[in-house]
């Protein structure tokens, strides 16, 4: 019996030593043995910010090309210090969302809202048929949509006025711009009311500057309310706050970038205003007006890029 206790204590004995030995190893030596781990390959790539700057200018202009649409040989027009806004043919409640969300955006640009009962700048009319409504209006007011007739700078002109008519869009809108004095505000074109055309005092010479800005005067938006698709009062106010803010083309397409104007086509996508939207209104109101119009395109894209840039700046820091 002891000779068979003594082997198995003798070896229970010795296990601790092992391990204890096996610890004590130098370093490299428990390196050597640990098995190896497959590591994975990182690589980081980065990119210089010039090459993001004219990727995301190239964007931006995309944008403004595809969805501004100014009179033939005019500059981008805008509000000037103020903007009322009327709603017609709509419940009261919801009439005064509309006026009241339209307003704040407006105010967020700079824009004084028109105290109540002001007279009407941006004047939408809620219908159950906006053809109608269109053609109703294109052939009885043509000198309110057309106030200057064939003259350039107030207006898209002839063939948009039959497109603003005949159109199956749920929001279909009308602007009409004039060329001013930047100074004093006084109207620089020559209408069919006046004798003689305006004479317009400047600095002194430039190559980028005329002295002349355009102003919206005011803005005709027909909403079918049978073709809204189910959008809700805040996608539809802020539809409506962009068409009412910018001269936007009616026949753009959109879909390639990130802008309430798809609310239409993809409803489910779009809340409200986006932050592409905020920043070219913020553009729009902010850029030098009295630049030639050919090189305005330029100023609005240089200071929409300048703003998308700067959240990527300050993270940068």
């Amino acid at each position: 019996m002891p000779r068979i206790v003594r082997p198995l204590i003798s070896l229970a004995a010795t296990v601790p030593l092992i391990g204890q030995a096996f610890s004590q190893a130098p370093a490299a030596e428990r390196e050597a043995a640990a098995p190896q781990q497959p590591t994975e390959e990182i690589v980081v790539r980065g990119r210089r910010m010039s090459d993001v700057r004219d990727e995301l200018r190239k964007y931006v202009n995309e944008f403004v090309v595809e969805i501004a649409k100014q009179p033939p040989g005019r500059g981008y027009a805008r509000w000037q210090g103020h903007v009322c806004i009327g709603v017609h043919n709509l419940q009261k409640d919801p009439a005064q969302y509309i006026v009241d969300h339209i307003s704040h955006v407006a105010e967020e640009l700079g824009l004084e809202p028109g105290e109540p009962g002001c007279s009407p700048q941006v004047i939408i009319i809620f219908t159950t048929d906006g053809k109608a409504m269109a053609t109703y209006m294109v052939e009885n007011q043509r000198r309110v949509l057309r106030p200057a007739g064939g003259l350039a700078g107030m207006n898209l002109g002839v063939d948009a006025l039959d497109a603003f008519a005949q159109s199956d869009r749920a929001v279909r809108w009308w602007h009409v711009s004039m060329p001013v004095d930047a100074r004093i505000g006084t109207k620089a074109i020559r209408t069919a009311d006046d004798e003689a055309a305006p004479v317009i005092s400047v600095a002194g010479p430039s190559r980028i500057h005329s002295g002349i800005r355009d102003d919206l005067m005011y803005v005709f938006i027909i909403v079918d309310s049978k073709k809204l698709m189910g959008t809700t009062w805040q996608q539809l106010a802020d539809y409506l706050a962009v068409v009412s803010l910018a001269q936007i083309d009616p026949s753009a397409s959109p879909a390639g970038f990130d802008s309430i104007l798809n609310v239409f086509s993809n409803p489910a996508a779009y809340s409200g205003l986006t932050d592409w939207d905020r920043s070219y209104l913020r553009a729009l109101y902010s850029f030098d007006q009295e630049r030639l119009p050919r090189i305005q395109v330029n100023e609005l894209v240089g200071k929409m890029t300048r703003q998308e840039l700067e959240p990527a700046a300050a993270t940068s820091r």
